[in-house]
C-alpha cells in the first residue's frame, strides 16, 4: 500500500523544484496562480494534500499540465543532460583512433552533451585553452555538422576555407569535408557543437551497443 504521506511529499518536491526552476518566490508564485501562500508552502511540505483544482492552478502559472507533478521527471526519462553530468568524450567509443588521440591531448576538453544512448545525433561541449586545438591534421567522415561559439574565438579551417567565429557565430559543413578547429583568442574558447553521424558511423555504433548487451 502507497503511503500518501511520500505521495504528497513527491508532488511537494516537484512543485518546490519547478518553483525553483522558474525563480519565483512562494508569495510570487502564489499570487501568480491565485492561491495562498501558506498553502503553496504547505503543499512543498507535504503537510497537506492538494486538491486538482490547486494542482491545476499551480501548474497553469508555470505554464505546464497536472500530469507535470505525477509523470517520470525528466532526468529519468534521459531527455536533459546536466551539465554535472555531462560524459568526458574520452569514455565514448570512437572508430578512428588518431581521432580518439586528439579528443584525450592536452588544453582540450570534451564533454557529451547528449543522451549517450542516441546513435543519430551527437551534441559536443568543447572547451579549449589558449594555443589548443583539435590535432595539428584536419580529420574526415560521414555525416554533418553544425557548431556556436559560446566564448572567446575558434578558428574552423573546412577544406581551403579558413573562418573565425566570434560569440555567437555558427557553421555548418559536410564531415567529408577535411576540418580542423583550434582556440583563435588569447583566453579561453568555449562551444557546442552537433555532429551528426554518417550511416556507416551509425551502424558502427549499434554494432558497438550490441557487443555491449552480450
Amino acid at each position: 500500500m502507497t503511503d500518501p504521506a511520500s505521495e504528497d511529499n513527491s508532488i511537494g518536491e516537484r512543485l518546490n523544484g519547478l518553483r525553483r526552476d522558474h525563480r519565483y518566490s512562494i508569495r510570487g508564485l502564489a499570487a501568480k496562480a491565485g492561491v495562498s501562500a501558506s498553502m503553496v508552502s504547505d503543499i512543498e511540505k507535504g503537510k497537506v494534500e492538494p486538491s486538482i483544482s490547486t494542482l491545476n492552478r499551480l501548474a497553469s502559472a508555470m505554464g505546464t499540465t497536472i500530469t507535470y507533478f505525477f509523470s517520470a521527471d525528466s532526468e529519468a526519462n534521459g531527455r536533459v543532460v546536466r551539465a554535472r553530468d555531462r560524459v568526458p568524450f574520452g569514455v565514448v567509443n570512437r572508430s578512428a583512433t588518431d581521432h580518439q588521440a586528439v579528443l584525450e591531448s592536452g588544453g582540450t576538453r570534451f564533454e557529451l552533451a547528449s543522451p549517450t544512448n542516441l546513435k543519430t545525433i551527437e551534441a559536443i561541449y568543447a572547451r579549449y585553452e589558449v594555443g589548443a586545438s583539435f590535432g595539428d591534421k584536419p580529420f574526415t567522415h560521414d555525416g554533418e555538422e553544425w557548431g556556436i561559439v559560446l566564448s572567446g574565438r575558434l578558428k574552423v579551417v573546412v577544406g581551403d576555407e579558413v573562418y573565425f567565429l566570434d560569440p555567437g557565430d555558427s557553421i555548418w559543413f559536410p564531415s567529408t569535408i577535411p576540418h580542423r578547429m583550434e582556440n583563435a583568442a588569447s583566453t579561453e574558447t568555449e562551444y557546442l557543437w552537433i555532429d551528426i553521424p554518417g550511416p556507416r558511423e551509425q551502424a558502427l555504433a549499434r554494432s558497438q551497443t550490441s557487443e555491449l548487451d552480450l
